[in-house]
């Protein structure tokens, strides 16, 4: 399904990144995983060379231009080219009221998220513009979707990422790009689980308010994504993907 393609895949060295990096490797892609954790980020690329795969790994801050130029510029030369982008890299805020949340996280939050999809985008797109192909994925969130609170980073930067894959879908669909998002459920992945943790949310509870009876897992993302990033979905431009069980459009009256 993707073979002969390079895949960028940030924040892959853990939860649903690494299963992506995985899961397009088993497609026949070559992967450069990049992550903050670059011993995470070399452990995830011996798992696409079990599978037979070139894979390179990365240590790259996102929010960083010079750095983001970097991966994006190695992963050209060494893999021949850009394909694939996955924007995944992200961090979780405070599960605090406005009112008490940090000016310092909120502005880190952003910048991992929003300006780190916007700079991978940038750099990655100068090559799918001039070879006139390529496949964008963002991560988003359910939460983007929805008034979900007390997270007031998180949610308008996981907002913003959809309109910001909005706007490109439309610049370089001419180029023969295809940019779109997907908005993950809740996901059983390590840093899902923390921001649970800080939140004092059950899990149990959570994945029992999903119609299907259960939280996501990475591989339920990871497959969504290979779809978007496989010419299956070469006419899908611009959307907002929900992979969350029917979690968002589930509502129910209240007992007693």
């Amino acid at each position: 399904m993707l073979e002969g393609k390079a895949a960028l895949i940030t924040g892959a060295g853990r939860g649903i990144g690494r299963k992506m990096a995985v899961t397009f490797a088993e497609a026949g892609a070559d992967i450069c995983i990049t992550d903050v954790n670059l011993e995470a980020a070399e452990e995830a690329a011996e798992e696409v060379r079990a599978l037979g795969r070139k894979a390179i790994a990365v240590k790259a801050d996102v929010g960083d231009p010079d750095e983001v130029d970097a991966m994006v510029g190695r992963t050209i030369s060494e893999l021949g080219g850009v394909h694939i982008l996955v924007n995944n890299a992200g961090i979780v805020d405070q599960a605090v009221p406005t009112i008490e949340s940090d000016i310092d996280r909120w502005d880190e939050v952003f910048r991992v998220i929003v300006r780190g999809t916007y700079l991978c985008c940038r750099s990655a797109g100068k090559w799918m513009v001039e070879n006139r192909t390529g496949k964008v994925v963002n991560i988003s969130s359910v939460a983007a979707l929805t008034g979900l609170a007390p997270r007031p980073a998180y949610v308008p930067a996981k907002g913003a990422v959809i309109d910001l894959t909005r706007t490109l879908a439309v610049e370089w669909a001419p180029y023969g790009i295809n940019v779109n998002c997907i908005c993950p459920g809740f996901t059983l992945t390590p840093l899902a689980e923390e921001a649970f943790k800080r939140a004092g949310a059950n899990l149990d509870k959570v994945g029992q308010s999903v119609p299907m009876g259960r939280l996501a897992e990475p591989k339920d993302i990871a497959d969504a994504a290979l779809f978007l990033a496989s010419d299956q979905a070469r006419y899908i431009c611009g959307v907002a993907l929900p992979v969350d069980g029917g979690w968002l459009c589930y509502r129910t009256l209240p007992k007693g």
